[in-house]
């Protein structure tokens, strides 16, 4: 069971390697692999198949995160071309870009300290939001090129981007929680 399905999480999907992908399709494909192996349709089966059920699902959502998320499929897609990730030494040296950063993190700071932090917030989220989107648009230029390197460095931005569009929306949620 587990060894009939491809290990490239592409193959599995039937989709092609590149960045950009119909998320559409993407799930279709999923729904259909989870409705094929899915562990209840191996209830009366024995032990074995039981547990290699439970193993082909957990492999199915696996591979359908990562791809489904954009950060993650391109890691995957770098990761499939060679490269190696260190995540405590991956950093960068681009001092303009860890100014920006800096920038950011007090934008957030700010806009929930305004007088109207839920809108402030929001739109900061939305500007980080319009960031990571031009940052995966340099990704896929860059993975097309097979600029692996510069494709990398645009990946471990796209890292900062989305931890503090992160920050700013768990910042959002609270404030909406309190209100």
């Amino acid at each position: 069971m587990l060894q009939d399905l491809p290990r490239d999480w592409f193959a599995l999907f039937g989709l092609p390697v590149q960045f950009e992908l119909d998320s559409a399709l993407l799930k279709q494909r999923f729904c259909e692999l989870q409705a094929r192996y899915h562990p209840d349709r191996y209830a009366q089966a024995s032990e074995q198949e039981r547990r290699l059920a439970v193993q082909v699902t957990a492999f199915l959502n696996e591979a359908h995160s990562t791809l489904r998320q954009p950060r993650l499929r391109a890691r995957y897609l770098l990761e499939r071309a060679g490269l190696k990730f260190n995540d405590e030494r991956d950093t960068l040296s681009d001092t303009a870009f860890l100014m920006q950063q800096i920038e950011w993190r007090e934008a957030i700071e700010t806009a929930e300290e305004a007088a109207e932090p839920l809108a402030a917030l929001e739109q900061v989220t939305k500007n980080l939001k319009a960031e990571l989107q031009d940052l995966e648009q340099h990704f896929a230029q860059a993975w097309q090129t097979q600029a692996y390197t510069e494709a990398k460095t645009t990946w471990l931005k796209m890292r900062f981007y989305e931890r503090l569009r992160e920050d700013a929306q768990s910042r959002l949620e609270r404030l909406e929680d309190e209100a």
